[in-house]
C-alpha cells in the first residue's frame, strides 16, 4: 500500500501523446506514378486520428487515492480472521489503474482505470474529479460525446472553476452540432481563465464554422496573445485572412507557422498556398521546402500535388483508407487542397466544385471544412 501511495503522489497526468518524426527521402517511383495520375504507394499508413482542434487537456494535479487507517479487529478465541474492510467496500484501485487513467494513448484502458478510481468509495472529491476528467477525454477521443459530456458535467459539479472541463465539454458539444451550448462553455472557460489560449482557439473555430469571421479572427488573436507558439491558431487565422483577400497578412501568419514548426506538413502546405495565391514564387518548387517533412503516408500526397509529382485525382485515390474515419478526413482534405490547387491554377470552376465538397463533407471542426466555406463566401458563391 505504501508503494501505491508513493506512486500516486509522484504520478503526473499526461497531457498529450507525442509522435516521433523521421526525415526520409521520397522514393523515385512517385514521379512515375504521378505522371500516370495514380497515387504512389505509401510504405507507412499513419493511423493516428488527427484532431484539428486545440483541446489537449491542460495539466492537472495528481490523483490522490485515499486510504483508511488499518485497524485490528478483536476476535474471540477460535474465531476465524475477520474479513478485510476493503472487500466489503469494493476493490481498491491498483497502481495499474492509476497509470491507465493518467495516460492518453490507450483510451479503453484509461476508461477502465478511471472508472475503478471513480467507483472507489474512499476516493476524495478532487481525485474523483480528475478521474472523471480523464475518462471524459478518453470518451471524447473515441467519439462518444454524450459519455464525455456526462463526465465533464461531473467534473464541473465537483470543481466548478475547472476551466479545462468547460473547454473540453464545449468541444464535445460542438462535435454534436450544439454550437450555442459549445460557445457558452468556451465563454465559461475563458471566464475562469482569461489567459486560456485553447479556449480562445476553440471558440474561434466555432464562430468561424458559423460564418462569423470577424469575431473568429479576434479569438485567434486572443489565442496567439496568450500562446505565441500556437501553430494551429496561426494557420486558422491565416486561412480566414486568405479567404477574405488579405493575402499579405495571411502570408505573414503562414511564414510564422512554418518557422515555428518546420516539420509540420500542414504548416508547409499552407505556406505554399499563401505564397502562390499572392502570385509569389513557390516555396516547394526546388524540393528544399520538403527536406524537414516526413513524406511517408498522409498528408504527403497533398504536398506532392503542389510539387507537381501527383495529379489532383491521384491525391483523391491516395485518400482511401480501410479506416472509415481516416478515409473521411483524408477525402475532406484532398477536396479542399485540390480546390486550392485549382484556384492557383486559374480553374475557378473546379475550385468551386471541390470547395463545395469539402464544405459539405468535412468532419465537423476540421479547418478545411471551415476554410472551404470561407473561400466560397469570398468568391461570391452561395453556400
Amino acid at each position: 500500500m505504501r508503494r501505491l501511495v508513493l506512486l500516486c503522489s509522484a504520478f503526473a497526468i499526461l497531457c498529450a501523446a507525442g509522435a516521433a518524426e523521421a526525415q526520409t527521402q521520397a522514393p523515385t517511383k512517385r514521379a512515375v506514378a504521378a505522371k500516370k495520375g495514380v497515387a504512389p504507394p505509401a510504405p507507412t499508413v499513419d493511423t493516428r486520428p488527427r484532431y484539428k482542434r486545440d483541446d489537449t487537456p491542460a495539466a492537472v494535479t495528481v490523483i490522490p487515492i485515499a486510504t483508511a487507517p488499518k485497524r485490528r479487529l478483536a476476535r474471540k478465541p477460535g474465531e476465524g480472521t475477520a474479513q478485510p474492510a476493503a472487500s466489503v467496500q469494493g476493490a481498491k484501485p491498483t497502481a495499474a489503474d492509476v497509470a491507465s487513467c493518467a495516460q492518453a494513448r490507450d483510451h479503453d484502458a484509461a476508461i477502465a482505470g478511471c472508472t475503478r478510481i471513480i467507483e472507489d468509495p474512499r476516493q476524495k472529491p478532487k481525485g474523483r474529479a480528475v478521474a472523471h476528467y480523464n475518462r471524459g477525454n478518453a470518451y471524447a477521443a473515441k467519439g462518444d460525446h454524450d459519455a464525455a459530456i456526462a463526465d465533464y458535467d461531473e467534473v464541473i459539479r465537483l470543481d466548478p472553476k475547472n476551466a479545462s472541463a468547460y473547454n473540453n465539454r464545449g468541444s464535445a458539444k460542438n462535435d454534436k452540432g450544439e454550437s450555442e451550448a459549445a460557445l457558452a462553455d468556451f465563454n465559461a472557460a475563458i471566464k475562469q481563465n482569461v489567459r486560456y489560449a485553447s479556449a480562445y482557439f476553440n471558440r474561434g473555430n466555432a464562430l468561424a464554422a458559423r460564418g462569423e469571421a470577424e469575431p473568429a479572427l479576434k479569438d485567434y488573436d486572443g489565442a496567439l496573445k496568450y500562446d505565441r507558439r500556437n501553430v494551429n491558431a496561426r494557420i486558422a487565422r491565416g486561412a480566414l485572412l486568405l479567404a477574405a483577400g488579405q493575402t499579405a497578412k495571411a502570408r505573414a501568419d503562414m511564414r510564422q507557422a512554418v518557422a515555428l514548426d518546420r516539420k509540420n506538413a500542414y504548416a508547409v502546405l499552407w505556406h505554399e498556398i499563401a505564397e502562390r495565391r499572392a502570385k509569389q514564387k513557390s516555396v516547394l518548387a526546388d524540393g528544399k521546402g520538403l527536406k524537414n517533412v516526413e513524406m511517408n503516408g498522409w498528408p504527403a500526397p497533398l504536398l506532392l500535388m503542389f510539387v507537381g509529382e501527383l495529379k489532383p485525382d491521384g491525391a483523391l485515390v491516395a485518400a482511401d483508407d480501410t479506416n472509415a474515419a481516416l478515409k473521411e478526413a483524408h477525402t475532406c482534405e484532398a477536396n479542399f487542397y485540390g480546390g486550392q490547387h485549382a484556384l492557383i491554377g486559374g480553374n475557378r470552376e473546379d475550385a468551386v466544385k471541390l470547395f463545395r465538397s469539402a464544405a459539405k463533407d468535412c468532419p465537423r471542426g476540421f479547418l478545411e471544412g471551415i476554410a472551404a466555406s470561407a473561400e466560397l463566401k469570398g468568391m461570391g458563391e452561395k453556400l
